[in-house]
């Protein structure tokens, strides 16, 4: 997920947020400030891409005349290798080897997907075990391939012919040597799964202006991108210009994405108010946390938009969890281990609503090559953990909060 920044809310600063501004925060744990009126959103969001090819019923990209046709080989009838010639942009030292079930399965042809909506007219289960290649070659369309057996289970709301062997499929090479080529290593590569987000600190901070027009970011897909590309490299950027109007911190959300709409509302204002039900509500400091912890799935952005602030404080800070990641990993690995393993409790109990989620403060997805912090000390509940290992987690929790202190003197925020 993209959500790495770590906020922490200094209530009392003497030093006041600009306004009109909108900061974006999905991989930085933030302290906010209160503002004397600030209005926030969150939109769901991850670090995961992919990459996505279309094929036409009418017409399919195909290799240039001038480009050699990959070699096609079926071995022992259930893999096909195919190799691109070194002129190719598909070449790789190594043959590309397509298991038969998945070709089959993955068929992209009007009966097999859906034209318009794009999904599946089968399951992966009525795919025969033992389906056999019938016949096989490679076009300038790309490659095609003839099956010996038809669906199996095929109900009788769905096309009888689909039983029937015989089907033929074409798959274009962008497919099966662009997005699906290679091992699953370079597929995550080459569809940017893999991106390796940039760890930053205050000095670099301070060489990479994170700063957009807002006009710019709402009118230009050059503005967009730039957006995006700062999200995706540090979880952080900031609008200038921002107009000071309720919706506009909605409006530059749904730029990227669809707002998720949570208890609080669509979106909710950020002010010290008397009985609040939130620390959020209150001229407490909140320290370095994240959001939403609570919820099954948090939003991976927030934006927080600061309309007006006439008194002193409300300073918001953003601290790089991944780099406090990164230093807690090379300094004490037990300890990284601990919150890899261990689940903290989140919860939100009040006013006629119940949350409660469990989650590490650390996760790893190999799958899909992301990391996740959690980290909400104002959300957090009793651990639900042995006593035996409660120790341990209270250990490692407090030298990973230490990293904050290690930054801050390191000048990373």
């Amino acid at each position: 997920m993209l959500r790495q920044t770590i906020g922490t809310a200094l209530r009392t600063v003497a030093r006041t947020a600009p306004s009109r501004l909108a900061s974006f925060t999905p991989r930085t744990a933030m302290a906010t400030g209160i503002l004397n009126n600030s209005r926030a959103a969150s939109i769901a969001g991850a670090r995961s891409f992919h990459t996505t090819y279309t094929t036409s019923t009418t017409a399919t990209a195909s290799l240039s005349t001038s480009d050699s046709l990959p070699t096609v080989n079926l071995k022992d009838n259930t893999t096909i290798e195919i190799q691109s010639p070194p002129e190719s942009k598909y070449h790789r030292s190594h043959p590309t080897k397509l298991n038969t079930l998945w070709l089959r399965d993955n068929c992209p042809c009007p009966e097999c997907i859906h034209p318009s909506t794009r999904q599946k007219l089968h399951a992966s289960t009525q795919v025969p075990l033992d389906i056999g290649v019938t016949s096989y070659k490679g076009t300038p369309e790309g490659l095609e391939v003839v099956w010996s057996k038809g669906l199996e289970d095929v109900g009788d709301w769905e096309a009888p012919e689909k039983s029937q062997p015989g089907h033929k499929s074409v798959y274009p090479w962008e497919m099966v040597l662009g997005a699906y080529g290679g091992t699953p290593s370079e597929h995550r590569v080459e569809s940017r799964m893999n991106h390796a987000p940039i760890l930053w600190d205050a000095e670099l901070m301070k060489s990479k202006v994170l700063w957009l027009d807002y006009n710019e970011y709402m009118n230009t897909p050059e503005g967009l991108l730039k957006g995006l590309k700062h999200l995706q490299d540090y979880g952080l950027f900031f609008l200038e210009g921002v107009p000071t109007e309720d919706q506009e911190v909605g409006n530059a959300a749904e730029r990227i994405g669809h707002l998720r709409h949570t208890f609080y509302g669509r979106t909710w204002d950020v002010k010290s108010v008397p009985d609040a039900k939130n620390v959020a509500y209150t001229n407490l400091n909140l320290g370095l946390h994240m959001d939403l912890l609570y919820m099954e799935a948090p939003p991976g952005l927030q934006l927080l938009h600061s309309l007006e602030n006439s008194v002193p404080g409300g300073t918001s800070i953003f601290m790089d969890s991944f780099k406090a990641v990164s230093l807690l990993k090379e300094n004490h690995p037990a300890d990284y281990e601990i919150l890899l393993k261990t689940p903290t409790t989140f919860h939100y109990k009040n006013d006629a609503h119940h949350l409660h989620y469990n989650r590490p403060t650390i996760v790893l997805d190999p799958l899909n090559d992301a990391l996740t912090v959690n980290y909400a000390p104002p959300f957090q509940g009793p651990l639900e953990l042995p006593a035996e290992e409660v120790s341990a987690f209270y250990g490692a929790l407090k030298k990973f909060a230490g990293t904050s202190v290690q930054a801050k003197a390191e000048g990373l925020f």
